[in-house]
């Protein structure tokens, strides 16, 4: 970012409701962030350059928390003091291990321990850097899949920076397919993939979901889906079109409280739910094709 640096700054009440509020923040800003405060109230935050607080957008906001059964309490805008954000947030990223796979920024060079996989990325705009609980328990989830199983033919919908994309290539050793709706972050995960040693593996391309290009049906054994709750949701369909019998899908960035959200549209499309890893309240669940509607879900 060049310009002027804003944070926008919203209270709400109410976890549908914070991510309701989240998307439109999301579609608005040039990053977003949510943090659960106590008595079920969240602080979420934007970050673009010029102001984006408009009465419009006021009213869209507390609209869509009142619709979602929640209540925005507070709405605030403030310009940053003038700072290198992306140099402060890479030196702030330090390296971490998780399960097998070791994420650190090129600013730190230290060695890849002895038995992992190294991936080497940088904060940036797109989401991904591993971080994040949501990032965390779909790497893991891809370990404990990749230990139990044999994986053809994965595919990353919503890469960003393509962390989950290049790590399946490493640990699989197989093609990954992987799309993004943002232009800049297909360029982003593409620059990752090619830096990473992977560039041979991932192809990644601009994507609407599963929709745009079309998919082929029943093609993929793997699908990892790091997104929000509600696109996850009103994207079950294509998923279920897309999955092979017996595949896993890795679906992520919701809260726990959020899981009925996803998880209603995908039983009654016949998948069942086979495990969650939940970490700080955010919840990543692997759900497995080939169960009939009237399956029962099991997961710990």
């Amino acid at each position: 970012m060049s310009g002027a640096v804003y944070r926008l700054s919203a209270r709400v009440v109410g976890v549908e409701a914070a991510e309701a509020v989240l998307a439109l923040l999301d579609a608005a800003a040039q990053a977003v962030a949510a943090f659960e405060t106590p008595g079920r109230e969240w602080r979420l935050d934007a970050y673009g350059e010029g102001r984006r607080l408009t009465p419009a957008l006021a009213a869209q906001l507390a609209l869509a928390a009142i619709a979602n059964g929640g209540e925005l309490l507070d709405l605030g805008e403030e310009k940053l003091a003038r700072r290198d954000w992306l140099a402060e947030n890479q030196q702030a990223f330090p390296p971490l291990r998780i399960g097998r796979f070791f994420v650190r920024g090129s600013h730190c060079p230290a060695a890849v321990p002895p038995g992992a996989i190294g991936i080497v990325l940088d904060a940036a705009t797109a989401f991904g850097t591993g971080e994040h609980p949501s990032t965390r328990g779909c790497l893991a989830a891809l370990e404990e899949i990749a230990r139990r199983r044999r994986i053809r033919r994965p595919l990353d919908i919503g890469t960003g920076t393509g962390i989950l994309a290049i790590a399946a290539a490493k640990l699989l050793r197989r093609p990954v397919l992987a799309g993004d709706i943002d232009q800049g972050a297909v360029s982003l995960a593409r620059y990752n993939a090619a830096h990473n040693g992977v560039a041979g593996l991932v192809r990644v391309k601009p994507a609407k979901g599963y929709r745009t290009p079309p998919l082929p049906a029943r093609a993929y054994d793997l699908v990892l889906a790091n997104i929000l709750a509600r696109p996850l949701a009103l994207m079950a369909r294509d998923l279920a079109r897309v999955l092979a019998p017996g595949g896993r899908a890795v679906l992520s960035g919701l809260l726990r409280g959020q899981e009925r959200i996803v998880l209603a549209p995908h039983l009654r499309l016949g998948l069942a739910l086979e495990r969650r890893f939940v970490i700080d309240g955010w919840s990543t669940l692997v759900l497995r094709a080939g169960c009939r509607p009237s399956c029962g879900a099991v997961g710990n």
